[in-house]
């Protein structure tokens, strides 16, 4: 029997929006903000802005930053490994659904 999702899930499924997403899923795959941010047209300061709100969300870190004043992303937590796997099938569903 599968139990039930905790709060923090609940809450995390009813807050996280597209743009959470997208944010998470090009810095994963650019591996630095700014590069991240140009690939969405965003600017640095938002995109990192996103990133927190996503990591506030999920209650856990997912990307393990850069030293000081860097945006270069030294990789993924474990919990952003799953996250990516998964915002990477929601976002190709949506793609797909759009055609």
């Amino acid at each position: 029997m599968k139990k039930p999702p905790s709060t923090a899930a609940l809450a995390f499924a009813r807050n996280v929006q597209l743009r959470h997403l997208r944010c998470f899923v090009a810095v994963a795959q650019e591996r630095h903000l700014a590069r991240a941010a140009e690939r969405l047209a965003l600017s640095q300061p938002a995109m990192s802005k996103t990133l927190t709100e996503l990591e506030e969300l999920a209650g856990t870190r997912l990307v393990e930053r850069g030293g000081a004043g860097r945006r270069g992303v030294q990789g993924l937590t474990a919990a952003g490994e799953q996250l990516l796997a998964q915002a990477l099938r929601v976002l190709e569903a949506i793609d797909a659904s759009a055609q």
